[in-house]
């Protein structure tokens, strides 16, 4: 039989691929030894800080629910708050902030909210409109400081609403990069953050597309902040989170980090590090991102938020209301792909396995964030004047996964007259 001989090509090519196997193979030895198992036996640790007697029996119910909503999410923590009619009626916290010394999650915890900052930045600039500090429809141009005019103009419902047409991470370059894959550089300014993006031309004329982007709402942001002259973090923290007792929620990298600063994860089946970028860890900086991306918060916190929007007309005018939760038409006049609104994602009829009968329709008012290390879900049902926020302090492979446990827990107060 003859002897089959492969070329010097051909054993050039076998070589290099015995090498690059031999590369995943010691990259998989090396990124698993980085990993550690977390061994605990029972049930994890649930601590409740506010637990009306008005709803003890739904309360008990959502307790059930939430034993070991970490185990099976693979997480380390999730903590959860709900509000109803104005009121903050439960506030618990399954699991452990810090895996490494067994520290077990409070309400108290605070996390990376990532996106959910979207939100709260337009609860900042929808009060700036009530307080006619700012117009909602206005042509924005080359009045803005440290912003190049560009080709076409926008107003503040285009940024955030995502149809101003700013784009994301991916539409950026290197002088961008340094910036947002680093996370190390701190700002001290909304404005002096638009120089992450500044450069860059709008991806379409204003009103006639979509596209999802942190910076046009970190624009939004620095635009607040010229007009009230002030800088973007104070203001949210004299004119939100103060009067509404929000203090556990600031921007990142504008307090010092405290006993409940979550240490945040990645995890594996059971296994967990600390969150890496790059391999690295390293003390992130989201000040590059506030306003998109970078509030520190607790669900309690953000469902005094939800609160104030759903049962507060003095805090913001129920006219703004249904402008910020009105999905933003297109110049075609269809409803973007999102349902966007403003600073919210509103749908109109939402129906979900897991709500009511699975066939019943709810008007919902939402947002989600990932951060690094991080889940936050925020959903608000007027028009049963309830609002839910949960967080975790690691990442799951899918959003939905995460969302399901909140919709599941908020299905149990949905009854509640």
């Amino acid at each position: 039989m003859k002897r089959f001989k492969l070329n010097k090509a051909g054993r050039r090519l076998w070589r290099t691929l015995g090498v690059l196997f031999g590369l995943l193979v010691l990259w998989n030895i090396y990124y698993f030894s980085t990993f550690t198992r977390f061994r605990e036996s029972g049930n994890s640790p649930i601590i409740t800080s506010i637990s009306d007697p008005a709803y003890q029996e739904i309360i008990t119910k959502a307790t059930a629910q939430l034993a070991n909503t970490s185990r099976r999410l693979d997480v380390p923590s999730f903590s959860v708050a709900v509000g109803h009619k104005g009121k903050l009626v439960w506030a618990a916290a399954e699991g452990y902030q810090n895996l490494e010394n067994k520290i077990p999650a409070t309400p108290k915890t605070q996390y990376r909210i990532g996106s959910t900052s979207k939100s709260l930045t337009a609860t900042g600039i929808a009060m700036a409109i009530d307080n006619n500090l700012l117009e909602l429809d206005k042509v924005l141009s080359d009045s803005i400081e440290n912003w190049p005019k560009k080709k076409w103009d926008f107003t503040m419902r285009q940024l955030l609403s995502h149809t101003a047409g700013v784009g994301n991470y991916e539409n950026f370059g290197f002088a961008s990069v340094k910036y947002t894959v680093c996370n190390c550089h701190e700002f001290t300014s909304a404005t002096e953050g638009l120089k992450v993006f500044n450069r860059y031309d709008l991806l379409f004329e204003p009103g006639t597309d979509f596209a999802y982007s942190t910076f046009d709402v970190n624009l939004a942001s620095a635009i607040l902040e010229q007009k009230t002259e002030t800088i973007f973090p104070d203001y949210m923290q004299s004119e939100v989170f103060q009067p509404l007792g929000m203090t556990d929620t600031y921007a990142d990298h504008k307090r010092d980090q405290n006993e409940h600063f979550a240490t945040f994860y990645e995890m594996e089946d059971g296994l967990y590090r600390e969150y890496h970028i790059y391999e690295q860890v390293y003390d992130i900086n989201l000040s590059y991102k506030w306003a998109g991306g970078g509030f520190i918060s607790t669900p309690t916190d953000l469902v005094k938020l939800g609160n104030a929007w759903l049962t507060d007309s003095t805090f913001v005018s129920n006219k703004l209301k249904k402008e910020f939760w009105t999905p933003v038409k297109l110049d075609n006049g269809e409803i973007n792909e999102q349902e966007y609104a403003v600073g919210f994602r509103s749908n109109l009829e939402y129906t979900n396995e897991l709500l009511g009968d699975g066939k019943e329709s709810y008007w919902i008012v939402h947002h989600g964030g990932v951060s690094k290390g991080s889940m936050n879900f925020l959903l608000l049902f007027p028009d049963y004047d309830l609002v839910i926020d949960a967080s975790i302090n690691a990442r799951v492979d899918h959003f939905g996964d995460f969302a399901a446990e909140v919709r599941k827990l908020a299905n149990l107060f949905l009854d509640k007259k």
